[in-house]
């Protein structure tokens, strides 16, 4: 669209328009063909008032691609596979002011479970996943990290440093290959998670309980 030479009031409320939509100064810029520096005059110019950055960047981030698809259709075995990988998630998984999905576990089979939860149901993508390794300076590190790696089809370079305890007085038998985290950094499948969890406890309780924020 052309640049005005005069703003009119039309045009500034064509701007204003563009702007409370969510666009960037520089999205602004673009649409009329002028750099940024010469949107921000005009709304200097005009007091057009302009939001915290802070409200951009929440803007931006609700219309990024999502890293993930949602399966539609689940056969029955993937609807027991959804119902699965949320109540571990409801029992094992970080809820609290969270960047992204982080499961916590030692059982092997738990972690074989979600993260077939995830790459079925939610079709992730395998690049974003980390593994984050808690273990006993007792226990071989190197060894655990292969051990996980195979078990989970995550490549060792999507381990992140691990944790290693120096001293503890306890047995580790019942985390001989110790503790891991699979995260996967993407605020928007967390909350879906989170949203799916409390939609099943609500269907259960009939809304009879009142639960407080997972």
């Amino acid at each position: 669209m052309p640049y005005p030479k005069f703003w009119t009031e039309s045009e500034l409320e064509k701007l204003k328009s563009l702007y409370n939509s969510g666009l960037s100064m520089r999205e602004v810029g673009e649409y009329y063909g002028k750099s940024v520096r010469a949107i921000v005059s005009v709304m200097k110019r005009h007091h057009i008032i302009r939001r915290p950055a802070s409200i951009t960047r929440t803007y931006q981030f609700s219309k990024s691609p999502l890293s993930f698809q949602v399966k539609q259709n689940l056969n029955h075995h993937e609807e027991l596979l959804k119902i699965a990988g949320l109540m571990l998630y409801w029992g094992e998984g970080g809820k609290k002011n969270s960047k992204g999905v982080d499961f916590v576990n030692s059982d092997p089979d738990m972690i074989i479970v979600f993260l077939r939860f995830l790459r079925i149901v939610y079709q992730i993508d395998e690049a974003r996943l980390r593994v984050y390794l808690y273990t006993y300076q007792s226990l071989p590190t190197p060894r655990l990290v292969d051990y996980w790696s195979k078990l989970t089809k995550i490549p060792n370079t999507q381990f992140t440093k691990p944790y290693i305890r120096e001293k503890s007085s306890q047995k580790h038998d019942k985390m001989s290959h110790g503790l891991i985290h699979i995260r996967y950094s993407d605020k928007r499948l967390f909350e879906l998670i989170m949203s799916e969890i409390s939609s099943f406890i609500s269907s259960w309780d009939g809304g009879a309980v009142k639960h407080t924020t997972l």
